[in-house]
């Protein structure tokens, strides 16, 4: 398939759709714009006059490298999709783009892990309103969420055997999963702390599940008692 991640699969291991590469771009797209008016939400609550100059000049630096990443990433999917038109059999430029797609996702998580501890450290948010803090709380949420779904997609794929068990499909029992399953999945650990229907089958999924899950209960529990007592 043109512009598609494919694997080697064992004689045990289950069918799983290709990584398109343009479907993967498109949501880390989303995520990147997502994560830039995040990071300019946060900087405009004016926590540099609270002695936090430095996490935000840290985040500032993380989310310029993630800009770049996404610059270099968007080049190289271009390219692996030319290079697979001329010849498909072409192997080593798919080694290329899950290495980016890791370290792209590695530096948006620390970003949105960046920006949620410079809200848990910021001593007061009394000039923030409500509704200022509910549209950086949102931003969070949905980058987190869409970060850990791609996560989620490439432990699936490329990790020995799966990472998930999904409950088949009665109508399609043979459909391998598509990454809506993995945003559902991602949304369900977010929301309530871990899967619903899902199995989870490796190590390495459940350090990410438990690292979002994580994530989900600062937001949740930190950020929102400070959303509540914000001005209106």
């Amino acid at each position: 398939m043109v512009g598609s991640l494919s694997r080697s699969t064992g004689g045990g291991e289950r069918g799983r759709h290709a990584i398109q590469l343009w479907k993967f771009v498109a949501v880390i797209a989303v995520v990147e714009a997502m994560n830039v008016i995040l990071t300019n939400r946060v900087d405009a609550l004016g926590l540099e006059q609270q002695g936090l100059s430095a996490e935000l000049e840290v985040v500032q630096v993380v989310e310029g490298t993630a800009n770049i990443l996404f610059v270099a990433f968007l080049f190289v999917a271009v390219v692996q999709v030319i290079l697979q038109r001329r010849n498909p059999e072409r192997g080593s430029s798919k080694r290329i783009a899950p290495t980016m797609m890791v370290v792209y996702l590695g530096i948006a998580s620390f970003n949105v892990a960046m920006n949620i501890l410079v809200l848990v450290l910021v001593p007061d948010l009394q000039d923030a309103s409500q509704t200022d803090l509910i549209g950086v709380l949102a931003l969070i949420f949905l980058s987190n969420m869409l970060i850990f779904s791609l996560w989620y997609q490439l432990a699936d794929y490329y990790l020995p055997g799966g990472a998930f068990d999904f409950p088949p499909n009665a109508a399609y029992p043979d459909d391998p999963p598509r990454w809506v399953d993995y945003v559902s999945l991602s949304f369900f650990t977010q929301s309530t702390f871990g899967p619903t229907l899902e199995g989870v089958r490796t190590r390495p999924a459940k350090v990410l599940m438990m690292l979002q899950t994580s994530l989900a209960l600062v937001v949740l529990v930190v950020l929102i008692a400070r959303i509540i007592r914000a001005p209106v």
